[in-house]
């Protein structure tokens, strides 16, 4: 039987130490999202209890081993494909990156490392970068997490700011 309940996954990624923050964020949406995901660059303990409820994996500026350095995670219908970015070598090209997502067959691929919000269909995967929760690159400077609703007929994706309003330049929807 097909799904008639939207599912919501709250993505962030390199709160660089900021515990608080991340603390602040899972506090805010715990029992209100499906899922919760950190892209790496956390740069806390990976047995901290913080973690409790979150899939996280390792960036490179996370020294604690216990980290994976990637998650293949199944919600319902939708396969998501998470990791940091820096082993696919992302800063340079998407090659690496998206071979990975189309060799585990991924509806959505997380990523972090660049700092960057972006959210851009390649083939048949959407990709997502939440962009910094405490340190934005590029041309906007808002430290932001995302919000991904997933539809039966498309995606809605929102960006967030530190003080949980919309930063909607980046709202989206994304057809399935």
């Amino acid at each position: 039987m097909a799904r008639t309940e939207p599912q919501t996954l709250l993505v962030m990624s390199d709160s660089h130490g900021d515990r608080a923050i991340v603390q602040e964020v899972k506090e805010r949406y715990l029992g209100k999202v499906d899922a919760m995901f950190h892209n790496g660059d956390s740069e806390l303990d990976a047995k901290d209890s913080l973690w409790d409820g979150i899939y996280v994996v390792r960036g490179n500026c996370d020294y604690d081993s216990a980290y994976p350095n990637q998650l293949v995670v199944q919600l319902g219908d939708v396969t998501i494909a998470q990791t940091h970015g820096h082993l696919y070598g992302i800063n340079f090209s998407w090659m690496r990156l998206d071979y990975w997502a189309e060799e585990v067959e991924a509806d959505i691929c997380l990523y972090g490392h660049l700092h960057v919000p972006d959210a851009t269909v390649r083939g048949k995967t959407l990709f997502v970068n939440p962009g910094s929760i405490r340190q934005p690159r590029g041309m906007i400077k808002e430290c932001l997490y995302a919000i991904l609703t997933i539809f039966e007929d498309h995606i809605h994706i929102e960006y967030y700011n530190r003080d949980h309003q919309v930063y909607a330049p980046l709202t989206k929807d994304i057809p399935r």
